[in-house]
């Protein structure tokens, strides 16, 4: 393992060695739950010297996955996220895993208990938890350091590490200064925005983002269709399609006028009145032709 794979925390496979060892559980426990920890790591396309061996780290990566594209039947994607729950569930009590991930230094907690606004105290804490994993000061923290978080970021999560939200990261660190105290001086560099594609989904409230996602696990499954009937789980090429639909009819709204900060929920943004103005925006878009919108 190179050292921009080094890990901060224990991992999938510091789970698997565990239960290998565990004399308090039976062997078929633990032939099952390495089985599905190893599945898991597989369908998420990462070795599992990579994944935090934390549910709250892989609980939302795990929802979205969907049975099709690893050749399982839906009950055999179900019984390895069920078993790989139950495994970390274990490995947290047995070796007193931290809930969120690696405890803050001194002077990052200091820095985090000045942040008031919720969705900045989010986005700007995994920068915080690795900084103090790897033991860099607020006061070091440059671009290079920015660089080695993105990279172990985009290597040990599924979270975005584009030039977006690295812009994200930039303009909330960049708040801070003279307002914050104690918050380093140095501004980190903001990569330009491309006008003409809107604000990146990063930016949009992270309620309507969540809301998306179930939306999208809903779909991922066998579930009703407007007319009630029983439907079977949509191919990931529909999803996909489906959440940049959902996507752009939220740029949409922001074009035609509304406040990002109002599309606070899905249901907020198919409001009748958010939607007549998208319905009027795709309108003058397709000079009067036909369109479609999500609802």
């Amino acid at each position: 393992m190179s050292e921009k794979d080094i890990v901060l925390e224990p991992t999938f496979a510091d789970v698997m060695a565990a239960i290998a060892l565990a004399i308090d559980l039976s062997e078929p426990i633990r032939r099952h739950w390495r089985s599905s920890l190893a599945g898991i790591a597989k369908a998420f396309d990462q070795p599992p010297e990579l994944i935090p061996a934390r549910f709250s780290a892989v609980r939302a990566r795990m929802a979205a996955l969907h049975h099709v594209p690893m050749d399982w039947t839906a009950k055999t994607l179900a019984n390895h996220k069920a078993n790989t729950k139950a495994a970390l569930i274990w490995f947290a009590k047995e070796k007193e895993v931290l809930q969120h991930g690696v405890a803050l230094s001194p002077a990052w907690k200091r820095l985090r208990s000045q942040l008031t606004d919720p969705s900045t105290r989010y986005r700007l804490l995994p920068l915080m938890r690795f900084c103090s994993g790897f033991h860099i000061e607020p006061d070091a923290v440059e671009e290079a350091v920015i660089d080695h978080f993105m990279d172990h970021r985009a290597r040990t999560t599924n979270r975005a590490c584009d030039a977006a939200s690295r812009r994200i990261l930039a303009r909330l660190w960049n708040a801070g200064i003279g307002k914050i105290e104690g918050w380093p001086k140095l501004r980190l560099v903001e990569p330009p925005a491309k006008a003409a594609a809107g604000p990146a989904w990063e930016e949009f409230p992270e309620g309507l983002r969540a809301d998306v996602e179930r939306e999208l696990a809903r779909l991922a499954n066998v579930h009703r269709s407007k007319d009630g009937r029983r439907s079977r789980g949509c191919k990931p090429s529909t999803l996909i399609t489906r959440k940049r639909e959902l996507v752009a009819t939220a740029r949409m709204a922001v074009k035609v006028g509304i406040p990002i900060e109002s599309l606070a929920s899905l249901s907020a943004m198919i409001h009748p009145d958010v939607a007549e103005k998208i319905i009027d925006g795709y309108w003058q878009k397709d000079g009067g032709g036909s369109h479609h919108i999500y609802n």
